[in-house]
């Protein structure tokens, strides 16, 4: 009897650590997708901002490419938090923004088990509609 309770015990334990594992894997990758949708709102603010006085918010008035990519690579560093982030990639064509950011997956239990590094990845993809 003494045997079966250990071995339950130590199910229970392993179980316990998967679940704090998954949930970790979880709650990384929606803080990643957290700093992946500010930094796209951030690039989205990157517009020219001469024709968006000239002309007010119309079609005519489109994000700058080189502005969007400096916001939302500035804001995802410097706003991160995210321990080994990288912005992937920063890509707008006048219209939308999309950022892809990865970081090293880090887990409580079962970091050192695996060889390889784990990474999560999160896209953010920001439309601009400017009113007619």
């Amino acid at each position: 009897m003494l045997i079966l309770g250990i071995g339950m015990v130590v199910v229970c334990l392993l179980a316990i650590a998967v679940m704090t594992d998954v949930t970790s894997a979880f709650l990384q990758r929606r803080q990643l997708m957290s700093v992946a949708d500010a930094a796209a709102l951030a690039g989205a603010q990157g517009m020219d901002i001469d024709a968006y006085y000239a002309q007010g918010a119309s079609i005519g008035t489109r994000l700058s490419p080189a502005q969007v990519a400096a916001a939302a690579r500035g804001h995802a560093l410097a706003h991160g938090g995210v321990t080994g982030l990288s912005v992937d990639s920063v890509v707008s064509d006048g219209v939308t923004v999309r950022v892809t950011l990865s970081a090293p997956l880090r887990l409580p239990f079962f970091d050192g088990v695996r060889d390889e590094i784990v990474r999560v990845t999160s896209t953010a993809r920001l439309d601009y509609r400017p009113s007619s």
